[in-house]
């Protein structure tokens, strides 16, 4: 008698080996567009793998692909190509191209309808033990499709515009979801204006975040049109990007729910070192040295996120200061300096520049107050809105010609 052996679920084994890392429904859509859609945009020689039984916002994206003449194999509960349904709650998008591989598992039973844990690899080499657990639960041989389609081999074109498709679909994602916002808002609160105001405050932290992956992504262009590609700096890239947009999906998620300021004991170097990681972007490219120094090590009580949001709006800003300045004009070169230090039971952050100083100070934290012709005057007040509610105070503690120095002062916890 043969005995038969029950295959397991691999896959979400996969999605645990990268620790839980969880992602709103409707920014996974999204994901699975930008790896679809520069596929469908200019066909090439690909094969598409996927087992998506929630099509609910995919209808037309998938329709396109079936009616494409890109190979595609569903791997749906009432599929031919399935030999076991082992995967239960798993499901899984993967292209295979000449030029790009993106591969996306995520499971849907996390307690939460709004969200799915997720597995994310692109142009890895690591491709293959993913798709090797597929392989052994399909009735069809994609061996052929792995040697095809190897990493070896591949350029960072399609790539990229898969990313910029992430770009644009989160940016229309954000509207859809401040629409929603100010809808509800203001059918609950009968106050239009609040929605109105709330709204535009998220929307502001989510293009900080998008504007940080825009940048990285013409880095990354540099690095691929050399002939000698630094794979470490874009994988840092792509590391940055991917910090960048957990950060704006959670702003998204913010948007349906009460938005409460979860407040903890943090630890403030690696929640500095992470802003200072994610601002680099805004600096490289203009000789402005960003660096940090610790006194000790700090736990104030803030929101970790929201700490981290307004500490690269505060450099943003900075870098935003050097533009029309010669190198030669500055003695000591440009600089953007972040120091803490400790206070009786405060802890303080000093965010200090040598650009020139701010026109108007007493106006700069007042709501529409910019002095950027494309501003839109919320990136401080935003920031000082945010410290106090975590507890805080944010206040420019110093403006001269020549430099200028914003403090935070936050509690320290017990």
């Amino acid at each position: 008698m043969k005995k038969i052996v029950r295959q397991q679920n691999y896959l979400k084994e996969l999605i645990d080996s990268q620790e839980n890392r969880f992602l709103s429904r409707q920014a996974l859509k999204c994901l699975i567009r930008s790896a679809v859609e520069p596929l469908l945009d200019e066909p090439e020689s690909g094969v598409v793998l996927y087992r998506i039984e929630n099509k609910e916002g995919l209808q037309g994206l998938l329709k396109r692909l079936e009616f494409s003449e890109i190979e595609a194999f569903s791997y749906a509960d009432n599929s031919e190509n399935l030999i076991e349904k082992v995967w239960a709650n798993t499901e899984f998008i993967c292209v295979l191209t000449h030029r790009y591989v993106s591969i996306l598992i995520w499971d849907t039973n996390t307690g939460d309808k709004n969200s799915v844990r997720y597995y994310s690899l692109y142009n890895s080499k690591l491709q293959h033990e993913a798709l090797d657990i597929i392989k052994r639960n399909s009735k069809i041989d994609i061996s052929t499709y792995q040697e095809k389609y190897n990493p070896d081999r591949r350029d960072n074109i399609l790539l990229n515009a898969s990313i910029r498709r992430l770009l644009n679909n989160m940016d229309e994602a954000t509207g859809d979801a401040v629409l929603g916002y100010a809808e509800k808002s203001a059918e609950i609160l009968s106050d239009s204006d609040y929605a109105q105001k709330k709204s535009r405050v998220i929307a502001h932290e989510i293009r900080n975040q998008l504007s940080i992956c825009d940048l990285y992504i013409e880095i990354i262009k540099k690095h691929t049109q050399k002939e000698n590609i630094d794979i470490s700096a874009i994988q840092n890239a792509l590391d940055t990007m991917n910090k960048s947009l957990k950060m704006a999906n959670n702003s998204l998620i913010a948007l349906k729910s009460d938005d409460k300021t979860e407040l903890q004991a943090v630890n403030l170097s690696e929640i500095i070192d992470n802003a200072v990681n994610l601002s680099k972007v805004y600096t490289v490219d203009k000789d402005i040295e960003l660096s940090y120094e610790t006194s000790e090590e700090l736990t104030p009580i803030a929101d970790p996120e929201k700490l981290t949001a307004v500490l690269i709006n505060l450099i943003k800003n900075a870098s935003e200061a050097f533009p029309l300045i010669q190198d030669d004009e500055i003695q000591d070169g440009k600089y953007i300096k972040i120091k803490t230090e400790k206070n009786e039971n405060s802890a303080l952050i000093m965010i200090s520049n040598n650009a020139p100083g701010i026109n108007e100070p007493e106006k700069i934290f007042n709501e529409g107050f910019t002095t950027k012709t494309s501003g839109s005057g919320l990136g401080l007040w935003i920031c000082k809105k945010s410290i106090e509610e975590q507890l805080g105070e944010l206040e420019l503690s110093r403006s001269t010609e020549n430099y200028t120095e914003f403090t935070i002062q936050l509690g320290l916890g017990g």
